[in-house]
């Protein structure tokens, strides 16, 4: 999920689902007509996953010029579009894409969960880019909620449930690999992880409520976010 960046010392804009639209367009929709677009045009298929690669690459490539600061999320989606084309080129199979695509899945997969073994999950710090950006006393704000175990336990839940959803899509890519082509395959896989990232950031932005919520009413935590 590309997010532009905000100058220094400014706040982070509250986050609302509208703020996806922009990024699921050019990270996931444009790569895919330009695969079709270009097939149809007669173009050899991993020149067409290559182009469909340079939407996500140039979008995060301005918020950079913008920022100077590197999206986590979008760099997460660059290295899921990109290494498809990569691994074909290399190998000179387009087979070979679904190889990679179920292993960088697996990886992303480990690497959320591996993150449950240290002091704080990976979800502590994405989640924290999105709601104080270069804000340093939003961030310290944000750091300073790590002392409450209710904050403590659904950040790590969180983060738990996108490594599952990961090593869920591998399972689902693996079986539909049996049954589909693999024209039909490169359509249906990049719409399924869209929507299961869009799913995963309405579930976690309805836990972070609902943890608020908690807070306030149950510990009688003024929320400093």
């Amino acid at each position: 999920m590309t997010v532009t960046g905000q100058p220094a010392g400014a706040a982070a804009k509250p986050f609302r689902l509208m703020m996806l639209v922009p990024t699921l367009v050019v990270d996931g929709l444009l790569p895919i007509a330009i695969l079709k677009t270009l097939e149809a045009l007669g173009v050899a298929p991993l020149e067409a996953l290559a182009a469909g690669c340079v939407p996500p690459v140039l979008n995060n490539l301005r918020v950079w010029i913008q920022s100077r600061r590197l999206d986590p999320v979008g760099i997460l989606i660059i290295a899921s579009i990109a290494s498809g084309p990569i691994a074909s080129l290399a190998s000179g199979q387009i087979s070979a894409r679904i190889v990679t695509d179920c292993l960088l899945n697996g990886a992303w997969g480990a690497a959320f969960l591996g993150s449950l073994l240290f002091a704080k999950p990976v979800m502590f710090f994405l989640i924290r880019s999105l709601v104080a950006g270069e804000d340093a006393a939003r961030a310290e704000a944000w750091n300073g909620l790590w002392r409450l175990a209710t904050f403590r336990s659904t950040l790590r839940s969180i983060t738990a449930t996108w490594g599952a959803v990961y090593f869920a899509e591998v399972l689902i890519e693996s079986g539909l690999a049996r049954v589909l082509s693999p024209d039909n395959l490169f359509t249906v896989v990049p719409l399924m992880n869209i929507g299961g990232t869009l799913g995963l950031i309405v579930l976690t932005r309805q836990r972070m409520r609902a943890m608020r919520e908690r807070l306030e009413r149950v510990e009688h935590l003024a929320w400093p976010l």
